[in-house]
């Protein structure tokens, strides 16, 4: 089966490092421009056909200005091959200009140590198929979220005209089409969420800088998302993300500045 993140990233090998990808509208913002998720997951697609190692560990984006439906290219370079750890980098170009930059660790689980320590559990929700469907969204309003299924034992207060202030999101979220999670899903579902920052009346908002840790293999079609904005200080903002599987494992961790529409 093809879902639809799949074909959404689906690149073509050129030579010498370049793979050639079509960008699409489907995961377009508020903005009416790509997620930054979306892009994250191009990046790390097309990089990963190139690693020595079958799983990515973490990648950091910097994002140097929007992407447009159409053809664009993604230019990996191999950085250092280790026996652990190895890094790349991809840059994805577009229309001849530089649009962003990821630089992409990739390891082995099957081959990692055996030091645990979690401060905190997953926090306390009913599972997905206890809560309800969340309320739907105005038509149109971001075609990212059409991607998504989302579920919540609350009403965001945002979304009755009644912000509550508190930039915080807890909710479950799996592919529109049940595609389950991967590193490839879970690194597009960190930034899939419903904004933090709605609850302070400022929807539209354009992602500058995101990393994301992966934490483990997932094993999961929902995963549990805690979101939280911390600081909006000269009309920029953090969010950070934890993803958690239906067993309560984190599955990743991220973080990301951008900055809101004014």
């Amino acid at each position: 089966m093809a879902y639809l993140l799949d074909e959404a990233v689906a690149c073509e090998p050129l030579g010498g490092g370049v793979q050639r990808v079509e960008l699409t509208t489907d995961w377009n913002t508020a903005n009416g421009t790509p997620n930054g998720g979306y892009i994250l997951a191009v990046l790390q697609h097309a990089a990963m056909q190139h690693a020595a190692h079958p799983d990515p560990l973490s990648i950091a984006v910097t994002y140097f200005r929007p992407a447009t439906a159409g053809p664009a290219e993604v230019h990996v370079r191999e950085v250092r091959v280790g026996r652990r750890v190895s890094t790349y980098d991809a840059i994805l170009v577009q229309n001849g200009k530089e649009i962003a930059h990821a630089v992409l660790s990739t390891h082995d689980w099957d081959k990692t140590g055996s030091i645990e320590h979690t401060p905190h559990a997953a926090p306390e929700i009913p599972g997905p198929l206890e809560c309800p469907d969340s309320p739907a969204f105005p038509a149109g309003f971001m075609p990212i979220l059409d991607r998504y299924a989302y579920r919540t034992n609350y009403q965001p207060g945002w979304l009755v005209g009644e912000p509550s202030g508190r930039t915080e999101v807890l909710a479950w979220i799996r592919a529109a089409d049940e595609r389950p999670v991967d590193a490839l899903l879970a690194g597009a579902m960190v930034d899939a969420f419903f904004p933090a920052t709605a609850e302070i009346g400022h929807v539209a908002s354009s992602t500058i800088q995101l990393t994301v840790h992966y934490r483990r293999r997932p094993e999961s079609l929902w995963a549990l998302g805690h979101v939280v904005a911390r600081h909006v200080i000269a009309g920029y903002h953090d969010e950070d993300v934890e993803l958690w599987d239906e067993q309560g494992r984190l599955i990743a961790q991220s973080r990301q500045l951008a900055i809101l529409a004014e």
